[in-house]
């Protein structure tokens, strides 16, 4: 038996020369480098957003109780009236059914200067950003019709905020004459 051996000689590859003996660690570095930049460039976004939301919150926050302020307001003043029929305030539509969700927005551009017969009255809480209107919505539900006693009158009461955003509330609101 005749074998022959066949010798495979792998190349050995040749050394580096000597100006190039650190490139492995450079090509490291800017990787590393790389990566690094990348994730503070994706945690300043995410920090942004964060800013930018808790802005949010605030402004919300900030509009929605001076809007319940201005509609608690409203609210007192009307407790404080004795009948609406002999003097009903000029931010008071006393029109049945006519201030509601889809038409309110019409009503707070209104002015006594431009001879708009109802008026958003500025509310104590803040004069320049805070307003309330109320709308008459006719007797309450369930009331008693005895001519005898007084009559329960519902009442919509809605407040704005316009600082940076704007929010508007309604609540309601009975009150007997």
């Amino acid at each position: 038996m005749n074998t022959l051996r066949q010798h495979s000689e792998e190349p050995v590859p040749a050394p580096l020369p000597a100006s190039e003996a650190g490139y492995l660690t450079i090509v490291a570095a800017l990787v590393l480098l790389a990566l690094i930049s990348l994730v503070g460039f994706s945690a300043s976004r995410i920090a942004g957003t964060e800013v930018t939301l808790a802005r949010n919150e605030l402004v919300y926050k900030r509009n929605f109780y001076r809007a319940e302020g201005a509609a608690l307001e409203a609210a007192d003043r009307l407790a404080r009236t004795q009948d609406l029929r002999a003097n009903p305030p000029a931010w008071l539509e006393t029109t049945t059914g006519l201030l509601d969700e889809e038409t309110v927005t019409a009503y707070w551009d209104n002015s006594s200067a431009g001879g708009d017969p109802v008026v958003p009255e500025p509310a104590r809480v803040d004069p320049e950003h805070a307003l309330f209107l109320a709308g008459y919505e006719g007797p309450a539900p369930g009331a008693s019709l005895d001519m005898s006693r007084p009559t329960i009158h519902a009442v919509s009461i809605f407040g704005r905020c316009s600082w940076d955003g704007t929010t508007v509330i309604k609540m309601g609101f009975r009150l007997a004459y």
